[in-house]
């Protein structure tokens, strides 16, 4: 971790050459070549979609991001994936109700695109609602939930794998060019812990992991885009070789999770503060509980606060 691989200050890192030769030989994500002798397709890859935050974003070109070789069933199935968690991100987000700006872009997202398992049903229109009923003695009651439109469950835990994969293999190639010199994620070794929106933030499982992770030294701390991207990754001191991440999506949603031995619980997540949840009732056949969401105290939001081990990356 001597340094970054074609890293220069303000400028995306590109390993990305309209030379097969001159670019990453292997596809950051699935592994397979993409370089010399190659025989699938590949094409330029922005670890941050440029459509992934909001237009204008990225400035004037000389914020970080990374680009690189990969292949396109690999890009193709980010690029759908990404454009969804973009919509319902931005449109949850509280940088809303800071700019018409960001208002405005938000809006049209969602009015243009639509909820991938909910036909014919665009994003603005997609809140999940939910109604309760019960009896208390000769009375019955029946109350209404709503909530605002939703990530899609099975394409988060994807994106965050993406993001990480690359900017751990940024970090730790020595140079893509060859095959000794890249490293690759596999997805034996990735954790998915949790994701939350920006009303939860403060909650007792999240200042805990801010409060055990914030001594481990830190290889990647990166925050672009106008703050609509967020990340980082630290390793513990330990021999274990476990690591931490935390990503931030359009100031809407934190994911976090470790890179480890599957078949081991991360030391970090484990003997967390209990989450207090309370029991609704069994509805349609299933039990249903609600838990009250923790906002969080700007002098308690220490997850991104780091200095980077060697080469600083901004």
């Amino acid at each position: 971790m001597n340094g970054i691989f074609r890293y220069r200050i303000k400028q995306p890192v590109t390993w990305f050459n309209q030379a097969v030769s001159k670019s990453n030989q292997y596809c950051l994500y699935c592994g397979r070549l993409v370089g010399v002798g190659a025989t699938i397709s590949s094409n330029k890859e922005h670890l941050v979609g440029r459509e992934f935050v909001p237009t204008g974003a990225f400035g004037d070109g000389t914020l970080f991001n990374f680009i690189f070789r990969a292949c396109e069933d690999c890009n193709n199935e980010k690029s759908n994936i990404e454009r969804h968690i973009s919509t319902v991100s931005l449109y949850n987000s509280p940088a809303r109700r800071d700019s018409q700006i960001y208002n405005d872009i938000a809006n049209r997202k969602a009015a243009n695109d639509y909820y991938p398992n909910k036909q014919g049903v665009l994003i603005k229109d997609s809140d999940d609602n939910l109604t309760i009923a019960g009896g208390f003695g000769r009375s019955n009651i029946t109350f209404g939930l709503s909530s605002p439109p939703q990530v899609e469950p099975t394409y988060f835990e994807l994106l965050a794998f993406r993001h990480i994969q690359g900017i751990f293999s940024l970090i730790t190639s020595h140079n893509p060019l060859t095959a000794t010199g890249t490293t690759l994620l596999s997805h034996d070794f990735f954790h998915f812990f949790g994701l939350y929106n920006h009303a939860d933030w403060g909650n007792p499982h999240l200042i805990e992991i801010m409060s055990r992770v914030c001594k481990f030294p830190c290889y990647a701390n990166i925050e672009t885009a106008n703050g609509f991207f967020k990340v980082i990754i630290r390793k513990r001191s330990a021999d274990d070789g476990e690591w931490f991440w935390a990503l931030e999506w359009n100031k809407s949603y934190r994911v976090i999770g470790a890179i480890a031995n599957i078949n081991d619980n991360p030391a970090v997540f484990r003997n967390l503060p209990a989450l207090v949840w309370k029991e609704l009732g069994i509805q349609d056949g299933a039990t249903t509980r609600i838990r009250e969401e923790t906002p969080l105290n700007e002098e308690q939001d220490i997850l991104f606060v780091a200095q980077v081990e060697g080469v600083q990356i901004a």
